[in-house]
């Protein structure tokens, strides 16, 4: 009978065990870890933060960018996208959630798109019409997810004044 041998006494089920790990170490050295994600057996993210001047009229604000996206076993993978906008003046940083898409929202919390009313704030922000607080009411008041930070942003500010120092 096949698998009959597996039935017997403890040193049976130690040699199917090890017969059983063996195999897997042995598919593990010829699987990519692309290819591992690709089946759901491994997960890989990548994250990628952009980094610009905001081009407000007094020169104050810096915005970062950052996308996270995850590719692997149902449970982990999503992508993100998140804003931050810092105040160069008092280094105080608006980190906004722009877009969740998650395949499990019992994990990471319910998927949204505040896209529109995140570019709108910016575009605010961005001619003069209101000031780092006043970007913070309204989209709170839009339902968009935002977090202030005050005390962050400085490398951000420097980088950004060094480079421009640099071209001009």
């Amino acid at each position: 009978m096949v698998g009959q041998w597996t039935q017997g006494g403890k040193a049976g089920r130690g040699l199917a065990v090890a017969l059983g790990l063996s195999t897997l170490a042995l598919l593990a050295g010829c699987i990519s870890d692309e290819q591992a994600v690709d089946m759901g057996l491994a997960t890989q993210c990548e994250a990628d933060g952009t980094v610009a001047k905001l081009g407000d009229p007094a020169g104050r604000y810096v915005t970062k960018t950052n996308v996270e996206v995850c590719k692997g076993p149902r449970r982990d993978s999503y992508n993100e996208t998140a804003l931050e906008i810092i105040d160069c003046g008092n280094l105080t940083t608006l980190r906004v959630g722009v877009i969740r898409q998650s395949a499990d929202q019992a994990r990471r919390g319910a998927d949204y798109n505040h896209s529109v009313p995140v570019e709108q704030a910016r575009l605010r922000l961005r001619v003069g019409l209101t000031d780092l607080a006043g970007t913070e009411v309204a989209l709170a008041a839009a339902g968009v997810p935002v977090t202030r930070v005050a005390g962050q942003g400085a490398e951000q500010c420097t980088k950004l004044a060094a480079g421009a120092a640099q071209t001009n």
